[in-house]
Parts: C-alpha cells; sequence; structure tokens
C-alpha cells in the first residue's frame, strides 16, 4: 500500500461529504477549544455519524486531561488519538493505563515539532504507536526537509502540505501518511477541489 492521507479540520458536514466522495484514509477534528478550528464533541460526534466507516477519525488534542481524551474514545467520535501539545513519555503511559482502565484502547500519534536533527532522533523514541512530523502546531508551514533521515520507524509528515508539493514529498520521502489541513482550504474553508487534487497527486505515486 502507498502513503496514505490525513486531512484535517473538519469542521463542517460539506467537508464530510467532500472526504466521503474522496476517501483519505484518515480525517481529524480539532478537540482542543483554544484553535479556531476546534469544534465541541456534539458537533465532532454529529460529523462522526455522516462519515464513511472506512474512514478513520483522529481526535487532535492539546495537553488535555486523560479523562477528555478516553470519554472521546467512549462515546465513539473518534478512533485514533493525535498529541499535539507538550506530552511527554509519562503522559502517553499514563493515558494509555485510563485507556485501558475505561476499555477504550486506540492507537496514539504524537506529533514532534522539527527543527534540529536532535529533535528526529527524540521523535524516533517516542511511545507513541505513530509520530507526525511537524513544524508546529498547525502553522501551515513546512520544516526544513533536509532534517529527515531514514528513521527506523512509520511516521505521518506535516506541515505546509499542499496540492502543488505534497507529491514531491511522497516521491522524496514515502511516508506512512502525509497530514494536510491549511493546504487543502481556500479562505479557511475546506476546499474539495484542492482535496481532489492532493489525493490525486497522493494516490498516483
Amino acid at each position: 500500500m502507498g502513503t496514505r492521507m490525513k486531512f484535517c479540520g473538519m469542521r463542517r458536514r460539506e467537508d464530510i461529504e467532500a472526504v466521503n466522495r474522496i476517501r483519505p484514509d484518515y480525517i481529524g477534528f480539532i478537540c482542543t477549544d483554544r484553535f479556531w478550528r476546534y469544534i465541541p464533541p456534539e458537533k465532532a460526534a454529529e460529523l462522526k455519524a455522516m462519515l464513511d466507516p472506512s474512514i478513520r477519525a483522529v481526535g487532535v488534542f492539546v495537553d488535555e486531561p486523560y479523562e477528555k481524551i478516553a470519554d472521546y474514545l467512549k462515546k465513539g467520535i473518534i478512533d485514533i488519538v493525535q498529541l499535539h501539545g507538550n506530552e511527554s513519555e509519562y503522559y502517553i503511559r499514563k493515558l494509555r493505563d485510563v485507556m485501558a482502565f475505561q476499555n477504550t484502547i486506540a492507537p496514539v500519534i504524537q506529533a514532534c515539532r522539527v527543527r534540529t536533527p536532535a529533535d528526529l532522533v527524540k521523535a524516533e523514541h517516542s511511545a507513541a504507536d505513530y509520530i507526525l512530523l511537524d513544524n508546529g502546531a498547525g502553522t501551515g508551514q513546512t520544516f526544513d526537509w533536509k532534517l529527515i533521515r531514514d528513521i527506523g520507524r512509520e511516521y505521518f509528515l506535516a506541515g505546509g502540505l499542499t496540492p502543488e508539493n505534497v507529491g514531491e514529498a511522497v516521491d522524496r520521502f514515502h511516508p506512512f501518511a502525509v497530514d494536510m489541513s491549511s493546504g487543502l482550504e481556500t479562505d479557511r474553508i475546506k476546499d474539495p477541489e484542492k482535496m481532489r487534487k492532493a489525493a490525486e497527486e497522493v494516490r498516483k505515486r
């Protein structure tokens, strides 16, 4: 199987209708309320109910209590957890304990800010199931791709990916998945044509 796709920041029924047609592997809901793409859990649940079952929903959390994340999982709002703050290895272990206690086990993705080679070494040793290499917390900017080396684990590549450059990223690095959000928007609204074009660029590799 080739590189997978995650389209993040779903907020509207129209967004879900578009992804159901295009079929990325994952979509993301922003679940921390200090970000403008945030949607409350009731809205996320409504959109999840519309989502094609073959597409997995990822909840993006930034330094949230364990119980909040477990509650999203218990209610079936999300299938996968993405940590996009300053969560430590201890945090990941404790989160897994809470998920196990509540019988809400799910894969965990940890976002890792890449600024130096040392950041990649740290990312490689994350206790999460997957790592996501990014410039920062949803900045919409690429990091220095020269920093990427052959790390010994699968990763999501994020940060400034657009329909125009995602093909190059896949050709150069063959990541497990690419994660896109602002690059799929026009005037802060998800653009179905940009989503379609991005998916086409990834799939033809």
